[in-house]
């Protein structure tokens, strides 16, 4: 005969994932990657639709890169430079950046000032917006100074990529706190 405290198994789970065996923390940490992922889209079609139509002094802003910078700096370098080089690459694909190379200068702009401010600066918001002013500001720098090489540009509008590096910085601290939010969902990975 049964007992009433027998061992019952659980019910089988019908649904897409239920096959994968996740752990919790493996779904919530999928979810984050998820939520990055579409966060960047958000940002891809904002400033392609509504952004770059509107030109103030011939510039207008860089969403896709702030966004890459500050997942890249708030994740670490272990995951965040993964994350920076197929980020960037899919940013290329999407046709927006001025060319192929912008994958190496995101990539390692992305690891450079992650390390930086790994190494010596604190964890937080002053430390992350100081950092992606700086890659921002290289990054339209270098991007100037390859077009100036290959004649996609003149030396007048430098000051268009210098507002360009300006205005993204205007809209980091929105990007920042959604992303703060978001690496929260699957716990912190990053350890100092």
């Amino acid at each position: 005969m049964a007992k009433r405290n027998e061992f019952k198994p659980d019910k089988p789970r019908i649904g897409l994932l239920s096959k994968l065996y996740l752990t919790q923390k493996q779904r919530r940490t999928a979810l984050k990657w998820f939520l990055y992922a579409l966060v960047l889209l958000v940002l891809s079609v904002l400033q392609d639709v509504i952004l770059s139509r509107l030109r103030i002094f011939g510039a207008t802003t860089e969403l896709v890169p702030v966004g890459i910078f500050l997942i890249c700096i708030l994740e670490g370098l272990d995951s965040g430079s993964v994350f920076a080089l197929v980020a960037s690459a899919l940013y290329v694909f999407s046709g927006t950046p001025a060319g192929v190379y912008c994958i190496v200068l995101i990539t390692a702009l992305s690891v450079a000032v992650t390390f930086f401010r790994q190494s010596y600066l604190q964890r937080g918001f002053a430390a992350a917006m100081l950092c992606v002013a700086a890659a921002m500001v290289v990054y339209e720098f270098a991007v100037f100074s390859i077009g100036m090489v290959l004649g996609l540009t003149a030396w007048r509008r430098v000051g268009v990529f210098a507002l360009t590096a300006v205005y993204s910085l205007v809209t980091a601290p929105p990007v920042y706190f959604i992303i703060e939010k978001i690496g929260k969902v699957g716990g912190q990975t990053w350890k100092e």
